[in-house]
């Protein structure tokens, strides 16, 4: 082979690198679970009580969807308001750093549609 065909693609990041690879671990670890994709999906779609989350994510537990949503609100991604004249009225929402992620979210629904027709292929 020449070496014209032995193209080396750029390296995302080298070992040098290894803030980058350390920024990549902590934005996995933040979007990472079972559950928090469907709940950013959840509240994407317009579901703001927490009744309503819940019952759109098929098998999540009441006390799973809390520690969820602390945890999401913990990292910004989540906006938990409560009514103070009605007490039972507490309503979430996607903070607009969350919603950055959107482009991130299509790309992966993208590369899992491709992931599965691969698999499938072998």
């Amino acid at each position: 082979m020449t070496k014209d065909k032995k193209k080396k693609r750029p390296y995302i990041c080298t070992m040098k690198d290894e803030k980058e690879i350390k920024y990549a671990q902590d934005a996995l670890y933040v979007l990472s679970g079972k559950w928090r994709m469907p709940v950013v999906l959840a509240l994407y779609n317009g579901l703001s009580r927490y009744r309503e989350i819940a019952q759109s994510i098929p098998g999540i537990t009441f006390s799973m969807l809390s520690k969820e949503l602390q945890v999401m609100e913990l990292n910004n991604l989540i906006v938990r308001t409560e009514d103070p004249d009605f007490p039972k009225n507490v309503q979430y929402k996607l903070t607009d750093y969350c919603e950055s992620l959107y482009p991130i979210v299509e790309y992966l629904i993208t590369w899992g549609k491709q992931h599965r027709k691969v698999i499938s292929a072998g």
